[in-house]
């Protein structure tokens, strides 16, 4: 059996999730690509050394793999697309994840010290955003596993 090309498969998939999400997902991992890039330049001119910035990396990975929890994915049978709403614990972690991006330069400073705080937050944040897609992106593939449309 011939293998489908990745551009029937992506379109196939993009028809089976809703607009909305799609340019959510687009929007993250746009503001990722650019978070990244600045934690680069942030190592590069060094004002933080790439251990901070890899480890501060990796940890917002997975806090942004914790967040992506904040939508509520389902299959809305009607139209036979993924849909996605807050519920009360998508709330509760949305508001988490406000506090945080309020006073991050703050609970980093408490384990890094000097100008490599806020070469270390934006390496955080860029992570998050990060997690934040990997995240949905293995959510619908889930859904769409289950729902047997890929």
């Amino acid at each position: 059996m011939p293998k489908k090309s990745s551009l029937v498969t992506r379109n196939h998939i993009r028809h089976h999730v809703d607009k909305k999400l799609q340019t959510r997902l687009r929007l993250y991992f746009l503001i990722s690509v650019v978070l990244v890039c600045i934690a680069i330049y942030e190592v590069v001119t060094g004002v933080v050394g790439i251990a901070i910035a890899l480890l501060s990396l990796i940890a917002g990975v997975g806090l942004g793999i914790l967040t992506a929890r904040m939508y509520h994915l389902s299959w809305d049978h009607d139209a036979k697309k993924i849909i996605s709403r807050l519920d009360l614990f998508g709330i509760i972690i949305l508001a988490l994840y406000i506090l945080f991006a309020i006073f991050r330069t703050k609970i980093i400073g408490h384990f890094i010290h000097g100008p490599a705080v806020g070469g270390a937050s934006l390496s955080i944040v860029a992570g998050i955003m990060v997690g934040r897609v990997i995240g949905t992106r293995g959510k619908i593939a889930k859904i769409l596993r289950e729902q047997k449309v890929f």
